[in-house]
């Protein structure tokens, strides 16, 4: 919940340790919210407009909030790293936050790429009030024919979020079709704009991959440093194998430290 809120996009989500409210586009154009909430115990409680979470919807909440980890198992693996035990002590059941569409995804990574998370916020949001203006994320057809029009920054970064853009809307790119982390990584790798780190990031979002160390990360190599680890991004690779298969969860306690005064 925390993840989510610290990454919303004012207008269109908000939220805070115990609740997350996001508009949605439905099929057919029609626009929703979605609320989920903690409910005090062991479960979270999500509903559309105000009523039960219809059917379709459950997969996807369920995957925004990775409720189908078993985290006991990941917190033991992980846990054999000394370095590693005292946090995942004090933190718990820690899941990787998912997202609602895959495309979408790409694009916010893209433009939060090398700022910082609350001025990708700010960008975020006026960018889609300026694009859409209904509370809703554009659609990527809006941001491939009008993506220039509200990006703002270098031609090369405009292009190759536009070209992105434009790649998913015609089928180019595809991304919501259930690939593995490998298959999605690699499409991803031959966009122009597109590195390691952003192909890495969407794949543990967009897919739940639960093996992806975001090695060159800057705010991980600060929290390498706090626990006292390796922290070159090939020296991270190379120490974080002990961490595998759930080196993506990995990355959430290590950027935990890293953000603590």
């Amino acid at each position: 919940m925390r993840y989510l809120a610290g990454h919303s996009i004012p207008g269109i989500e908000s939220g805070d340790d115990s609740h997350f409210r996001r508009r949605l586009r439905l099929p057919g154009g029609r626009a929703a919210t979605l609320d989920v909430e903690l409910d005090g115990s062991d479960a979270v409680v999500a509903s559309l407009d105000g009523s039960g979470l219809p059917e379709e919807y459950r997969g996807p909440v369920a995957s925004l909030f990775d409720l189908a980890a078993d985290s006991a198992a990941i917190d033991a693996h992980l846990s054999t790293d000394t370095k590693l035990a005292e946090l995942i002590q004090a933190n718990p059941g820690i899941r990787l936050p998912g997202c609602l569409d895959p495309a979408e995804q790409i694009l916010r990574t893209m433009i939060g790429q090398q700022i910082s998370i609350s001025a990708a916020r700010s960008v975020l949001s006026r960018i889609v009030a300026e694009l859409d203006g209904t509370g809703l994320f554009p659609s990527i057809q809006q941001w491939a024919e009008r993506g220039r029009e509200v990006l703002r920054g270098p031609a090369g970064r405009i292009a190759a979020i536009v070209g992105v853009a434009q790649s998913l809307a015609t089928g180019t790119l595809v991304v919501d079709d259930k690939p593995s982390a490998e298959e999605l990584t690699a499409r991803l790798l031959v966009q122009p704009g597109i590195g390691a780190w952003t192909a890495g990031y969407v794949a543990m979002r967009s897919l739940g991959a639960t093996d992806i160390l975001l090695s060159t990360d800057l705010v991980l190599r600060k929290g390498a440093v706090r626990l006292g680890l390796p922290d070159t991004p090939s020296r991270i690779e190379e120490y974080g194998r002990r961490w595998a298969p759930f080196r993506s969860y990995a990355n959430l306690h290590v950027w935990r430290i890293a953000q603590l005064a």
